[in-house]
């Protein structure tokens, strides 16, 4: 075991907004607490603009994704597991008027290392930690308690994590990303990320467009916040007066995608 942030081979993951320790912070599972996520998503919606607990629930997702961001780049760049427990992870709080951009603190900061047995089975415990037993939880939770769909809290992880693969670690000649990034699109079983029959990622993953954009699958609801579409959003061709065509329903996109 070794400490991830003292370790010179791993310093780029404060690149993703890990740090030592966060400013004011909240501990991550006290959000499958239904009276202390209810108030904290009303607090959330407030402070960053949202008109609603649903559009500040997938906001927060697209936060949270840097989870799984430096989760996979410690695995594929290094080879090494961080500890996920959900009690484990502190972010930090937002403030009203400011862009929420949180910081992310691990309690136990330990790491394991592949021991140079069997990487594909050791993959598979790094996914069930990540996705299995801590994003799942969290993104079911969500669902049911704001009504947000399940299809825009995965695509707006997913979409992060084709990133990390397709611009961060472009670059590497490290084999594991080719291996590890065909694994997270195309080979890994469903129950690696949650109770699934399918992979919940891979459905995302399609072609770019001729300005090399993938068109998401869904509309993450940022344009809530008083922005302009994202150029990837599918809703485009659905905007009336600068919101959906049905409001606040599940919005075309997402009901001819399910």
């Amino acid at each position: 075991m070794g400490n991830i942030l003292k370790e010179n081979d791993l310093g780029a993951l404060q690149k993703y907004r890990l740090r030592p320790e966060s400013g004011k912070s909240f501990n991550v599972a006290n959000l499958l607490e239904k009276a202390y996520v209810t108030d904290f998503m009303k607090n959330l919606a407030e402070s960053i603009g949202a008109p609603s607990e649903r559009a500040a629930a997938s906001i927060f997702i697209k936060r949270y994704a840097f989870i799984a961001v430096i989760s996979l780049f410690a695995m594929t760049a290094d080879n090494k597991k961080l500890n996920l427990s959900l009690d484990n992870i502190e972010m930090e709080e937002a403030e009203r008027g400011k862009d929420w951009l949180p910081t992310i603190s691990l309690k136990d900061p330990s790491i394991e290392e592949w021991d140079g047995e069997n990487r594909h089975e050791w993959r598979k415990r790094v996914y069930i930690n990540l996705f299995a037993n801590n994003i799942y939880p969290i993104i079911e939770h969500f669902e049911k308690t704001f009504k947000v769909s399940k299809l825009i809290l995965w695509e707006n992880i997913a979409v992060y994590l084709f990133w990390l693969y397709e611009s961060e670690l472009k670059d590497s000649d490290n084999p594991n990303v080719l291996s590890d990034f065909r694994f997270l699109i195309n080979e890994a079983e469903g129950l690696l990320f949650g109770r699934y029959n399918l992979n919940p990622i891979q459905k995302y993953y399609t072609e770019k467009n001729q300005d090399e954009v993938r068109i998401r699958k869904t509309c993450c609801f940022t344009y809530q916040l008083g922005s302009k579409r994202c150029k990837t959003c599918p809703c485009t061709h659905l905007v009336k007066d600068g919101v959906c065509l049905d409001g606040e329903n599940i919005c075309g996109a997402i009901q001819s995608f399910t």
